[in-house]
């Protein structure tokens, strides 16, 4: 057995880690202090991530032993990988963890999957990893897929209650409930034909309170802030658009839906399949932003998209 099988094997485990036995529920149900009182967690994607990877370290310390690894930590936040298990042979694996929420039943929120410059592109540098980038046999990664809880409950009393959520009505609901102020609510009512306003209390029952306390006494009252817990391990190529992943950052963009992410069925595997991970490595390799191409005096990016890519080979070969 391989080692992405191995681990394959081992998500199970990962799981049962984050969640209540019985339920779907995450077993985190906030923070504690010296006074013993407890704070209901944030539902910001960023607190929600570093946590699920405080929880998940000791099981992949467990996973090297028990597999006969070494582990290597980073030695420091933004150094890639986030784990590097190395075999009896020497060989690198590189493991990035991932964390992103369900949008609807099949997509999700999104992710970044790490810089299309720097030790990407220079990949025998120490720079920013703690292994060049060229040494590691594979990279892969870890990713989580959770339901906020709030969304889940909103989305659901929405659907009782008559109304048909389209994408665009999902992301006016998402913002207002990320910062529930009136402008936001103001904006979400107006993408509503049906009258919402009815409602705003029911839905701000739903959105987690961080003001509000608790002790070690009435704890389990607190809502867990995400439930439905799914993993999937998947090489980093099998999982990529041809897009950045947010804004004008220059990170790799995923896929969002669903079954792709479980099964890799990235973008470059679906038009390559097997020879992929060359393309998306030529690819990414010579992305251009707008602001890279102006640096080198270009109007505009070399390329936009695959399509795109794959005209530019072309006339590569014209010339």
């Amino acid at each position: 057995m391989d080692f992405h099988d191995r681990f394959v094997e081992f998500l199970p485990e990962l799981k049962k880690a984050l969640t209540v036995e019985g339920t779907t529920d995450w077993s985190v149900k906030g923070f504690i202090d010296t006074y013993r009182n407890i704070y209901s967690i944030t539902t910001d994607t960023k607190v929600i991530s570093k946590v699920i990877e405080i929880m998940i370290f000791p099981y992949l310390l467990r996973f090297a032993k028990e597999n006969n690894l070494k582990i290597r930590l980073p030695p420091h936040q933004n150094y890639y990988p986030d784990v590097t298990f190395i075999d009896s042979e020497g060989n690198k694996y590189a493991i990035d963890l991932k964390t992103t929420y369900r949008i609807t039943d099949d997509s999700v929120n999104g992710m970044t999957l790490g810089a299309f410059t720097g030790y990407f592109r220079n990949r025998s540098s120490y720079k920013n990893a703690l292994f060049p980038y060229e040494v590691y046999k594979k990279h892969y990664v870890l990713g989580v897929i959770y339901s906020r809880s709030d969304i889940d409950s909103i989305t659901n009393l929405l659907i009782e209650k008559g109304f048909k959520l389209t994408s665009s009505k999902r992301k006016l609901l998402i913002t207002y409930m990320n910062n529930a102020d009136d402008d936001n609510w103001n904006l979400l009512a107006s993408g509503y034909s049906e009258n919402i306003s009815e409602y705003r209390s029911q839905i701000d029952s739903y959105l987690v309170d961080e003001l509000e306390s608790y002790t070690l006494d009435n704890f389990e009252g607190i809502v867990s802030v995400a439930r439905r817990f799914e993993f999937f391990f998947q090489e980093k190529w099998k999982l990529a658009v041809d897009r950045p992943g947010s804004g004008n950052t220059k990170n790799i963009g995923s896929e969002t839906l669903i079954k792709r992410l479980m099964n890799g069925e990235g973008l470059f595997f679906r038009e390559y399949g097997d020879k992929g991970e060359v393309e998306f490595d030529k690819y990414w390799m010579q992305y251009q932003t707008k602001d890279m191409a102006r640096i080198l005096g270009q109007d505009e990016p070399i390329y936009k998209n695959l399509q795109t890519f794959k005209l530019w080979l072309l006339s590569l070969q014209k010339t």
